[in-house]
């Protein structure tokens, strides 16, 4: 089993969700009393957030920067950054480093390109959706991205940034998010993508007709592959 270095704190709520089902997963495929070997560097994402109001990427990078070769020294075989935002800079950090960033938008495109879909919705953070991070990875795989209005982007990038990142996921929030996955299907959307890690824990497949991707879990998985060693 290789060792995973997991950059979590952004926020400590998802970052619980990849904890979990990294072992949860490891424990499925090997059994017994099974978990993960992995190495956390949580930070304090009070910092992360204000650097990220002030669209401080520079500062954001050298963050992050220190967290990946911290694990890479501290023995860690890939970096997984547990949230979706950061990927924004992620190809800079595996510029510094000598090991394997795990990319979560590569994880998903790879997923919804399996699963024969062309067409996908993409909600999360307004750096998420209107970056072309995550888009761009869609885009090598002939997917194409539709968004949702400018202003359900708003209303989405607020309450992840007020509610989930404080562990508060509303009745009424849920609401204004399925009536913006309506909007996507009726704009064409096939499927949605979860584009922020705290949003499944307010939605799940249940919710929703269309088909949801993730990207916690699909994040998760593809880590858990690296470590085991398995191909799919």
């Amino acid at each position: 089993m290789k060792t995973l270095g997991l950059i979590g704190g952004i926020s400590s709520f998802s970052t619980s969700v990849y904890y979990t089902t990294i072992n949860r997963l490891v424990n499925e495929h090997l059994g017994g009393a099974s978990s993960a070997e992995l190495i956390l560097h949580s930070i304090n994402f009070e910092e992360f957030k204000k650097l990220q109001e002030q669209s401080d990427w520079v500062q954001i990078e050298k963050l992050l920067r220190n967290c990946a070769e911290s694990l890479e020294k501290a023995g860690a075989s890939c970096i997984v950054i547990c949230s979706n935002t950061p990927h924004l800079i992620a190809n800079k950090l595996r510029e510094r480093i000598h090991i394997p960033l795990i990319h979560i938008a590569d994880e998903t495109a790879k997923e919804i390109a399996r699963c024969g879909i062309k067409r996908v919705g993409l909600i999360g953070t307004k750096f998420t959706m209107e970056n072309s991070f995550f888009t761009d990875c869609l885009r090598n795989f002939n997917i194409e991205t539709i968004l949702p209005s400018p202003s359900e982007r708003e209303h989405i990038h607020a309450a992840i940034i007020n509610e989930f990142t404080r562990g508060l996921f509303l009745p009424e929030t849920k609401s204004v998010f399925l009536k913006c996955l309506a909007n996507l299907d009726l704009n064409g959307a096939e499927a949605v993508i979860l584009g922020c890690t705290e949003i499944s824990l307010l939605l799940n497949q249940n919710d929703c007709a269309l088909k949801l991707f993730d990207t916690t879990y699909l994040h998760a998985k593809a880590a858990v592959n690296f470590s085991l060693n398995i191909n799919e």
